[in-house]
């Protein structure tokens, strides 16, 4: 797999991502992949910290599962500007979020 299709599947459920990360560190290092590597990841933990918050409310307010449903479309748009920019090979930080990944999860290395 080349860089750029590592870090297209990076984006692609937590499967995908895990299967990035095997090819990448068996030979598919690259700058290009770890950036989106990182990116996908703390989309990732993002997504699960949200339904660990609104999950267990869902079914108390209505209010919640509104903005629960707002949050998790938000999250479904960043996750496709991730997947257009390692599309076209772009290092761009995903919209609203992005920044905060950029210098965490050092244990994707290059």
């Amino acid at each position: 797999m080349n860089r750029k299709t590592i870090s297209i599947i990076s984006y692609l459920t937590i499967v995908g991502w895990i299967i990035s990360f095997v090819v990448y560190h068996n030979g598919g290092r690259s700058s290009f992949a770890q950036y989106h590597l990182k990116q996908s990841f703390g989309l990732g933990i993002l997504g699960v910290i949200l339904g660990l918050i609104f999950i267990p409310i869902i079914p108390v307010d209505p209010v919640i599962s509104t903005l629960f449903s707002v949050l998790s479309a938000i999250v479904v748009v960043v996750l496709i500007f991730g997947i257009i920019n390692a599309v076209n090979q772009k290092r761009k930080p995903i919209p609203l979020i992005g920044l905060m990944f950029v210098d965490r999860f050092h244990f994707i290395k290059y």
